[in-house]
């Protein structure tokens, strides 16, 4: 009798303590599935919160020259795109232009590096360094080829700074230009006006109304007598 007891008290604790597992592997998995909800959570919010920066950045004060030309400096080309006025037709044309100057610069550079050590070795003296053109050219002829691309090489560096201005300059005055308030509404009035002094006689003028927009009127007047 005492024997089946202990065995069912045995029974109900092991049941116990498998319910408890179960409840405490429960908790667990909730509470790791909650944490990943709000990690998770947490990393979309903040990809929303740098997309928004990015579409603020773009959107607030637009058209903004200066923002134009802050993003021409960063990039070439990133102005133009900023503007959003024929930025397909303008990028090809930067991008050209500074892939040419790009080509330019390194094309001349190695040149002036590769005649300047033999221009060296030219006129060293020296039996272990042996120039390539000794024989065939002399070494005045050598150095103005040498000048000739060192003089290349630097209109290109200047091509590089006024690319760059040339194309802030272009950016700035897009955005700046987009700012206006042009409309359709244009329109010209003529009206004559007659004035009457007993002193000088009948006064005769007209005037010209050009209406511009909305708020913008440009108005001319002449008179004679």
């Amino acid at each position: 009798m005492n024997q089946k007891l202990l065995f069912l008290i045995f029974i109900l604790f092991l049941q116990i303590q498998i319910s408890w597992s179960q409840s405490d592997s429960t908790q667990f998995t909730i509470a790791l599935e909650k944490e990943n909800s709000i990690s998770s959570s947490t990393t979309i919010s903040k990809k929303k919160k740098k997309e928004n920066f990015i579409k603020r950045y773009f959107r607030k004060d637009y058209p903004s020259p200066k923002k134009a030309v802050i993003l021409t400096a960063i990039i070439p080309g990133l102005g133009q795109i900023y503007n959003k006025r024929h930025w397909y037709i303008k990028l090809p044309l930067v991008y050209g232009a500074f892939g040419g100057l790009i080509y330019s610069i390194q094309y001349n550079s190695r040149n002036y590096r590769e005649l300047k050590k033999q221009h060296r070795f030219l006129v060293d003296g020296l039996v272990c360094t042996t120039s390539i053109y000794d024989g065939i050219v002399s070494a005045a002829v050598l150095k103005n080829e040498r000048d000739k691309y060192d003089k290349q090489l630097q209109f290109s560096y200047i091509g590089i700074g006024l690319a760059y201005i040339l194309t802030a300059a272009e950016a700035y005055t897009t955005a700046h230009l987009l700012t206006f308030d042009v409309s359709d509404d244009l329109s010209m009035q003529l009206k004559p006006s007659f004035d009457v002094n007993p002193s000088s006689g009948i006064t005769v003028g007209f005037g010209v109304n050009f209406k511009i927009g909305k708020k913008r009127n440009m108005i001319f007047e002449n008179t004679f007598h």
